[in-house]
């Protein structure tokens, strides 16, 4: 299944849509006001239920989250330290492990098990819309679960925008 999810939408709006290749809406991220750190959730646009909470923990040398579902912690992500493309690790807690490797200013990503299997694809090639980028969830997969991976990836990349600019 493919999702299409807009760049830089979490800065333009504290909530924003993911939709489906026909362009319906299926999933609304929306964060917390006055929190330190991000703190968004995910919902089910059709049913209205939360399904993935996404937690920044802020005392971390690297971007570091959390993924929570029905209230329990389910995943740690964080970013590790690579010359050539940037690579997130993702520890689930019942001891899986998850990679997502790729570029971060190219856009391009493709999250596997620890086994090597393809779970997805985050790309901005693969997108039908404007100034998005698409989430190719593979057949069987936990389709929020790899939405919210993409989530944090944006989340990863707008922060170091944001440090690139004070910096200049």
């Amino acid at each position: 299944m493919r999702y299409h999810m807009r760049e830089r939408a979490w800065s333009l709006t504290e909530a924003f849509v993911i939709r489906d290749d026909a362009g319906n809406p299926v999933f609304e991220v929306r964060g917390k006001f006055f929190h330190i750190g991000d703190d968004l959730a995910m919902i089910d646009r059709y049913t209205g239920q939360e399904l993935v909470h996404i937690k920044q923990r802020i005392l971390s040398l690297l971007p570091r989250y959390e993924i929570y579902r029905n209230g329990q912690r389910w995943a740690d992500v964080h970013e590790q330290f690579r010359l050539f493309g940037e690579r997130f690790k993702v520890e689930g807690e019942n001891g899986m492990i998850f990679h997502v490797d790729g570029d971060i200013w190219k856009w391009n990503f493709r999250v596997s098990d620890n086994n090597g299997n393809v779970l997805g694809y985050v790309g901005r090639q693969f997108s039908i819309f404007r100034d998005s980028y698409a989430v190719d969830v593979a057949e069987g997969v936990d389709a929020p679960f790899i939405v919210a991976l993409a989530v944090v990836i944006e989340m990863v990349k707008e922060h170091h925008e944001a440090k690139e600019h004070r910096e200049v």
